[in-house]
């Protein structure tokens, strides 16, 4: 099982885009603090045209509640974003997720929470060559969820 942590996202567009992504790759997706939902958010079942039905979608009130429900799946937990102790996605193995992931995604303007990363087993960056130093959390998760489906 693939999972996806979605913390403080704002824009329920692409909240439903990474719906629609999860869905094409077979990964779930769980909702946390004020992430817009499908279930009271239209902007949201707009954009993931009906995805929402097919991905687990799961809501919790807080990442903490999701990383132990990640947990009790045996599921490593990682965090995409850039820090000091972040290391390059391309640097994985598929020993680190053979049996299946959890990644935590941002909010768009302050990263995931400082004391989230304390409770994941990696910081994971997606490597970047051009002058800016992030994506847009849409794309960031196609990366992510692309590169880490399990083989």
């Amino acid at each position: 099982m693939n999972v996806v942590i979605l913390e403080n996202i704002r824009s329920a567009y692409n909240v439903g885009n990474i719906i629609r992504t999860a869905d094409a790759l077979w990964w779930q997706v769980r909702l946390t603090w004020y992430t817009p939902s499908p279930i009271d958010t239209q902007k949201v079942v707009k954009t993931s045209l009906g995805a929402e039905t097919n991905v687990g979608l799961k809501q919790f009130g807080h990442t903490p509640e999701a990383i132990a429900f990640a947990r009790e799946q045996n599921l490593p937990v990682f965090a995409a974003e850039i820090t000091k102790d972040s290391v390059s996605l391309a640097s994985l193995q598929n020993n680190d997720y053979q049996g299946g992931v959890t990644i935590i995604f941002w909010n768009e303007i302050d990263g995931v929470l400082a004391s989230t990363l304390t409770l994941v087993d990696k910081i994971v960056h997606i490597p970047m060559q051009g002058i800016k130093e992030s994506l847009n959390v849409g794309q960031s998760s196609a990366i992510f969820m692309r590169a880490l489906q399990k083989r």
